[in-house]
């Protein structure tokens, strides 16, 4: 069974499953629709072999989201908000999947009245190019769970048939959320305030250090199992060569992901009436930073 994908925002992942999916893709402005237009596509770049899929693109202001299987959401949380007059637009009986950063966003979805809602988590790597190319920079899997309804079975064959770039079926959405979370809370931060890729957590022995007591600050208070260094020392090893999405947005002076990640790891942290002292600065330096440059 053919389905038909929408993916709102045309960042690096939302260009990746576009052209990875031979999507629709929803852009914020109408010059980088045109420029996907003109280049005839998406273009996906792997170990240095550029493979362009045609990929129609839609100004997110033009959208009509009639006669759509599945509408993917790749922009950050913080703009999901800006979008909820767009959202509104959707038939209610359309799937919606959502692969948001941080567990901020989930009480915002609580809000829609669609009868379908996914939540999901990228262990892709991606790095967008120009606004019609990507790099796939590391291969993973797309871990998804309902929020909220049913999956109709084609749909679910669908995503689960996509062998190439794997969609994995999760029972507990919150657990997959959380296990995510314990890696985005512990290595965005690090790496967006020292400016390091993520390897250099774990291979420098003064960061390491830091890293160590971070992490266990952390999986404490988001109550992981025992394993949860072994797994977050994994993702550094195998993704040791790339900075994370927030060192990227810092550099790039883009505002981050941090209350949606540690903000929501420190108001778990209160509720629970525990001390996060790493937590509560290294969120300080990174609104400190976006300080320096946001407006």
């Amino acid at each position: 069974m053919g389905c038909r994908i929408g993916v709102v925002g045309a960042g690096a992942l939302g260009l990746l499953y576009a052209g990875l999916l031979g999507a629709k893709v929803y852009t914020r402005t109408v010059e980088q629709a045109e420029l996907i237009g003109v280049r005839g596509g998406v273009t996906v770049v792997r170990d240095g072999r550029e493979t362009r899929v045609a990929v129609q693109a839609v100004p997110v202001l033009e959208a009509d989201f009639e006669r759509l299987d599945l509408v993917v959401f790749t922009v950050k949380s913080y703009q999901l908000p800006d979008l909820a007059e767009m959202i509104r637009e959707i038939p209610m009986q359309t799937p919606l999947l959502f692969l948001q950063n941080g567990i901020g966003h989930l009480e915002w979805l609580e809000s829609l009245g669609h009868e379908t809602v996914l939540v999901g988590t990228c262990e892709h790597g991606a790095g967008k190019l120009d606004g019609a190319s990507v790099e796939w920079r590391g291969v993973g899997r797309t871990n998804w769970a309902v929020f909220r309804g049913n999956l109709e079975a084609g749909l679910r064959d669908f995503l689960m048939g996509q062998t190439g770039f794997p969609f994995v079926e999760k029972s507990d959405f919150e657990a997959m959320l959380y296990d995510k979370l314990l890696i985005n809370a512990v290595v965005n931060p690090l790496t967006a305030v020292l400016s390091v890729r993520n390897g250099a957590l774990i291979h420098n022995a003064f960061f390491y250090e830091v890293f160590e007591k971070f992490g266990r600050e952390v999986a404490d208070v988001l109550k992981r199992d025992e394993q949860w260094f072994e797994r977050l020392t994994a993702v550094c090893e195998a993704t040791a060569m790339n900075y994370s999405s927030m060192a990227t947005d810092v550099m790039e002076k883009r505002r981050t992901e941090i209350d949606s990640i540690l903000g929501a790891v420190i108001r778990l942290a209160k509720q629970q009436g525990k001390e996060a002292l790493i937590s509560e600065i290294l969120y300080a330096q990174v609104k400190g930073l976006e300080g320096e440059y946001l407006q």
